[in-house]
């Protein structure tokens, strides 16, 4: 049974973590799901979450700004799942890092039963992003109304490393300034490894369509062997331009984007009571024990752990 969850549900008081914490949680009854927010200087906020509910668990999520915000995912364990009323949809995945911009955002969250989450969140203002010559990462943004993704990849060590660093400073309680220059350190780290189109030596505007026709030929096609030189061949590209373009605009590659549309797709239709097999052609296997294994790679968990109906 999924318990849909809304924000009159939510319950607010001060945080365990230290002064300047707010918690925010879900009633007792659904299990534990928590979020200690801290409002640092300069237009920094930093969120700690974990949710590990007795229940498939829908929680309602709208946010609304004055102006773009970045924001930096740092998922630590399990998977949660983002869906947005715009068509949006954003995983978070342990082992993961995704950076959105938005300046508002209205859909919902979804966890899964007994299974245990654990994410950082870093949230910066354009103000800040201004402040250190940022600003520049919500430019690709400024045209969705709603959230964009800037970057899913796999944590970099370094990012890694300054995630335990978030987590010993919560549990020890220490000063906000402390949780500043950690927060800080996050931003620029990650900064490096969003480069977009005027910052990426080489690259031109004109070159921005074929990267968009590319990347609609994998959201549309994802069930068939799509290869970089394919690619290149239907929208009239060359394959560094290709990577580059991707890298740019999307914090990615067209082949871990490949990845990631077939590995989303699979879950929705994991989750819809399909048969593993079939699954694994729909989303261009040719084979199930390859598409199981690709699966527990990215996921952490088989295909048949999904869903209860979900079979081979």
């Amino acid at each position: 049974m999924v318990y849909r969850l809304t924000g009159t549900d939510v319950i607010t008081l001060p945080s365990t973590a230290g002064p300047g914490w707010q918690r925010s949680h879900i009633p007792e009854e659904l299990g534990v799901g928590y979020v200690d927010r801290l409002p640092l200087a300069g237009g920094l906020s930093v969120a700690y979450s974990s949710y590990t509910p007795d229940r498939d668990l829908v929680e309602e999520s709208v946010m609304e700004r004055d102006t773009h915000s970045l924001t930096i995912t740092i998922a630590l364990q399990g998977r949660s799942v983002y869906r947005g009323r715009d068509g949006s949809a954003f995983d978070f995945l342990g082992g993961h890092t995704t950076v959105t911009a938005f300046r508002s955002s209205n859909g919902e969250r979804r966890y899964l039963a007994h299974e245990a989450v654990r994410q950082w969140r870093l949230i910066a203002d354009a103000q800040v992003l201004r402040a250190y010559g940022l600003e520049h990462l919500l430019a690709s943004a400024r045209e969705h109304q709603g959230a964009h993704q800037l970057f899913y990849d796999r944590s970099s060590g370094a990012i890694q490393r300054l995630a335990d660093t978030f987590t010993h400073l919560y549990t020890s309680a220490r000063s906000p300034l402390d949780l500043q220059i950690a927060a800080l350190t996050v931003l620029s780290e990650q900064a490096r490894q969003i480069a977009p189109p005027s910052h990426t030596p080489g690259w031109h505007a004109r070159d921005e369509e074929p990267i968009l026709q590319a990347r609609e030929i994998l959201l549309r096609h994802y069930d068939r062997a799509l290869s970089v030189p394919y690619l290149c061949a239907a929208v009239g590209t060359n394959e560094f331009k290709l990577k580059q373009g991707f890298r740019a605009l999307f914090g990615t590659s067209p082949h871990r984007m490949l990845i990631d549309i077939r590995m989303r797709k699979a879950w929705e239709l994991l989750e819809s009571g399909e048969y593993v097999s079939r699954v694994a052609y729909k989303v261009g296997f040719q084979h199930p024990s390859s598409f199981s294994a690709a699966f527990e790679r990215y996921f952490g968990r088989t295909p048949k752990s999904v869903s209860g109906t979900a079979r081979n």
